[in-house]
């Protein structure tokens, strides 16, 4: 949080600080709970994965959407360079996880259904299940780069993660409010696990700096960085127009390999969009240069 110099005579008169200390705290009393939960299945799913080990394996927190996990394990299948996908599903229906694990074995894919999470909090939920993958499954299995993505960030070009990180120890989307502050976006980031082994890291949020999910991190991670000598992913909003369409459809490119599906977690807003990227996921099947339905 804020530093209390920082706060404002205005946010004091209104306890602001006193709100802002006592949240935090709470948060990471119930992370501390959380993460020291272990569902039975885990010991197996690390012993089946320990061959990981100074590997690269890219992190999909999965939630009730099993159409777009089966796409981005598709997709990843062909796109993702000398990587393996690991899937942790946070979902909070049991319908839904087992529609999810289902996905994985039809696709080969590692599969942990996370300890039930009851938050409707969507950046805390995420937060805690970054968290706890972090603490249980990166830092027992220790890759050699790991990298976080959304269940809807689908690879659509070769993506290479060392090339990604050959000049510096994370990469990713920046975000945050204020100049002075900033973290990497949860759905895209990409850390070297030697650089942060020994660090703590926390993936809540810290809202107070502006800061959105793994916003905890400013602190071990990004305060320690110049942020002018970094390089980030690039971030576009670009019109997509397939052949049977009229009109072109808004979609966003993360670092000109990702496609973001976007806004279907907790609010389910995938069926809006279900017809225009089930369509897309078909033409890319045929073809997988995206590129070639840029509307002109």
């Amino acid at each position: 949080m804020l530093k209390l110099s920082e706060f404002s005579v205005k946010d004091w008169l209104k306890l602001r600080p006193l709100d802002v200390a006592f949240k935090q705290v709470r948060n990471d009393i119930w992370l501390n709970y959380y993460t020291k939960q272990k569902p039975p299945e885990l010991a197996q799913f690390l012993a089946d994965n320990n061959h990981l080990a100074g590997k690269n394996i890219v992190i999909v927190v999965a939630f009730e959407q099993p159409w777009a996990l089966n796409w981005l394990l598709q997709m990843a299948k062909k796109n993702l360079i000398n990587t393996t996908v690991l899937v942790f599903d946070n979902s909070h229906k049991a319908t839904a996880r087992n529609e999810l694990e289902a996905v994985c074995k039809k696709n080969s894919t590692a599969y942990l259904a996370l300890p039930m999470n009851r938050s409707k909090h969507v950046n805390r939920s995420h937060g805690m299940a970054m968290s706890w993958i972090y603490d249980n499954v990166i830092n027992v299995i220790q890759p050699k780069i790991f990298a976080f993505i959304d269940h809807d960030l689908i690879p659509v070009s070769k993506v290479d993660f060392e090339e990604r990180l050959a000049t510096q120890p994370f990469y990713g989307r920046a975000g945050g409010k204020f100049p002075q502050y900033w973290s990497i976006w949860a759905g895209y980031c990409i850390f070297t696990y030697e650089t942060f082994k020994n660090k703590p890291l926390n993936f809540l949020y810290d809202f107070s700096r502006g800061l959105d999910t793994g916003g905890r991190n400013w602190e071990c991670i990004y305060s320690q960085f110049d942020k002018l000598q970094i390089r980030f992913a690039k971030n576009e909003q670009l019109n997509i127009k397939l052949p049977d369409m009229q009109q072109a459809a808004s979609v966003q490119i993360i670092d000109e390999r990702w496609m973001h599906i976007g806004g279907i977690s907790y609010n389910d807003g995938f069926k809006a969009k279900s017809d225009f990227f089930g369509l897309l996921a078909d033409a890319l099947e045929q073809d997988n240069d995206w590129r070639r339905f840029l509307a002109k």
